[in-house]
């Protein structure tokens, strides 16, 4: 039978990087800061070239991501999360909006972003949440105590995978109706242009 946790059962939280005079950046600063902006439109993919470099001054160890950690936007009417993946420079610091949330051994990190994604969990976000600074603001402990499914890690695996593949037909199949659009477009101009006679 599916088992059913909250995220607190078998992950640990961690807040991004606060700062009361907003973000500096320095060239030659010691640690990468992933930002909303770093993000694509579609929140799937993060995009490290523009990363901005800082300097800050005791951070806890445990508070910079690791290849598994979720991120998790608190703050806006869009809330997402995305699994950190192996590939990112590091150290890394996330910014104040996001959570930070490390699940332990039991839990596929994309399978919990998918699920933190999914309408159940937004359904939850959206009636829980709060207004700080004229915006939806998720708390933590309305994250904290959001019900997961967890089946099998090899069920996990499967159902991402299968989730990857269901994303990556869609947006083809984007492309491919933008493709024909411009081509019908293209037709009935040339069609269009064929006379210059009105009477013809």
């Amino acid at each position: 039978m599916e088992m059913q946790w909250k995220i607190k059962d078998f992950a640990q939280f961690f807040g991004g990087f606060q700062t009361r005079q907003g973000v500096k950046t320095q060239s030659d600063g010691g640690y990468f800061l992933v930002q909303i902006r770093d993000f694509g439109n579609s929140r799937t993919w993060l995009d490290p070239s523009n990363f901005a470099k800082v300097s800050p001054k005791g951070i806890n160890p445990d508070s910079c991501l690791r290849p598994g950690d979720v991120l998790f936007l608190a703050k806006g009417a869009r809330n997402f999360a995305y699994a950190i993946p192996e590939s990112l420079p590091s150290p890394l610091l996330a910014g104040s909006y996001f959570f930070i949330v490390r699940p332990n051994k039991s839990v596929f990190p994309p399978y919990l972003s998918w699920f933190l994604n999914q309408e159940p969990a937004r359904r939850h976000f959206v009636q829980n949440a709060t207004t700080g600074a004229h915006m939806p603001v998720v708390r933590r402990d309305d994250l904290e105590n959001l019900k997961v499914p967890i089946p099998s890690l090899a069920t996990q695996r499967k159902i991402v995978e299968f989730a990857t593949l269901a994303n990556q037909q869609r947006k083809l199949l984007a492309e491919l109706a933008e493709k024909k659009d411009t081509l019908a477009t293209a037709a009935c101009l040339r069609a269009a242009n064929q006379s210059n006679d009105p009477n013809s």
